[in-house]
């Protein structure tokens, strides 16, 4: 009996120095970026809040959220999309969203294709891997959700 492969359906995710994995049902939707309102007083990765279904969705910058020194643009608005995570900690963050430089796009990978780099990895990534030889991020969305929590409890 032949061994069935599984694929598993994940968006590579653009970012501007790297690209994140997310799994498919990760993500409840992808829009088109809109400008954000910004709140103050915020730590530089939260990047403002998105009025999206009747509900106010944080944004973060993912990279300046890993590396305080990292900076923050977008390539072209035009082509920039805003990824709606759906929260995996509860009721008090149903979603959360991303920006990513270009659209995400819907890959059907097999789990060989993910090679671990063995690197090191920071409080926001589950993992480094190589995918089909470019360098991408599995990201460590319960950090992220934790980040996001501690910065609303403090401005409530």
């Amino acid at each position: 009996m032949a061994k069935t492969i599984k694929h598993l359906p994940i968006f590579v995710i653009t970012l501007q120095k790297t690209n994140l994995l997310l799994p498919r049902h990760s993500i409840a939707e992808i829009i088109p970026y809109e400008p954000l309102q910004r709140r103050q007083d915020r730590p530089d990765w939260y990047l403002g809040i998105l009025g999206w279904r009747g509900l106010e969705v944080p944004v973060i910058s993912f990279e300046i959220l890993t590396d305080e020194r990292a900076s923050f643009s977008l390539i072209s608005v035009a082509s920039a999309s805003l990824v709606i995570c759906t929260g995996i900690s509860g009721p008090d963050l149903p979603f959360f969203a991303l920006v990513a430089q270009v659209e995400p796009e819907l890959v059907r990978v097999v789990p060989d294709e993910l090679i671990d780099t063995g690197e090191e990895t920071r409080p926001t990534e589950l993992q480094q891997i190589l995918y089909k030889g470019d360098a991408a991020t599995i990201p460590a969305l319960d950090y992220i959700e934790q980040k996001l929590e501690e910065v609303n409890a403090s401005f409530n």
